[in-house]
């Protein structure tokens, strides 16, 4: 067994039964699937639960409210064992599907991204605003930068598990944490791929996102990702992003 899959969880009680039953169906690659959970509801229940019939699944359940989602990409990163990972979101928005088609990719690079935004990608649903503003964003930082794919900013990634041993990861940060670990990857010289996948928005619950609150962080990563293409440009050092 050679991949892994991370799930971010909080309050998913609604859905996460069926987003690891599609999985199941799904993923013909032999894996586990570790779901990081911080969750106030009946999430950690359900969950262990269904793992006693399912051993590749498996939980790591923090204090309530207390883990962000690049805190938990860090859990799950240094709980995995296998050579590769994948980070799938807990409320079905990621096709599952794709990742047969990531690992079989995997193997000559260090990052594949699922892309909406590629010939053959597609986004359905989602706030409006969010979605014009992704688009903006991830578009213009191929054409900045440079970085081999156009949906940058999703956190439907595949990883080379080497690879992340080498960036840092924000604790401060939310989704956004998928866009700095790739474009602190990328700077590092890391193999960058995509492949075209579709995002569906949110049925069950309430999104999670908050674009007031992340539109300054991903602003800070823009910034902070044309100020380095630039010096690479020039052969200057690259500047780290991370916060203590």
């Amino acid at each position: 067994m050679d991949l892994t899959i991370i799930i971010p969880a909080h309050n998913e009680e609604g859905i996460i039964i069926k987003t690891l039953e599609n999985l199941k169906k799904a993923v013909k690659v032999p894996h586990k699937i570790i779901v990081i959970d911080d969750s106030t509801d009946n999430t950690e229940r359900i969950i262990n639960n269904y793992s006693r019939k399912h051993k590749n699944v498996s939980i790591i359940h923090g204090q309530p409210n207390t883990v962000s989602f690049s805190n938990a990409l860090r859990i799950g990163f240094k709980s995995v064992s296998t050579n590769y990972l994948v980070v799938v979101m807990a409320d079905l928005c990621d096709n599952p599907k794709t990742i047969n088609q990531m690992y079989r990719k995997i193997k000559n690079w260090d990052v594949v991204c699922g892309s909406r935004y590629m010939k053959g990608g597609k986004k359905t649903g989602g706030p409006a605003l969010q979605n014009h503003l992704s688009v903006f964003v991830c578009k213009s930082l191929r054409l900045l930068t440079g970085i081999p794919t156009l949906d940058v900013s999703n956190a439907f990634k595949m990883y080379r598990k080497d690879w992340l041993d080498r960036v840092k990861i924000n604790p401060q940060s939310g989704v956004e944490a998928s866009m700095e670990i790739v474009f602190q990857m990328y700077f590092k010289g890391a193999r960058i791929t995509e492949i075209p996948t579709s995002w569906e928005g949110r049925t069950i619950g309430k999104s999670k996102f908050k674009i007031l609150k992340r539109a300054p962080r991903y602003l800070r990563i823009y910034l902070w990702a044309l100020e380095n293409s630039i010096r690479k440009l020039f052969h200057l050092n690259i500047k780290e992003f991370y916060i203590h």
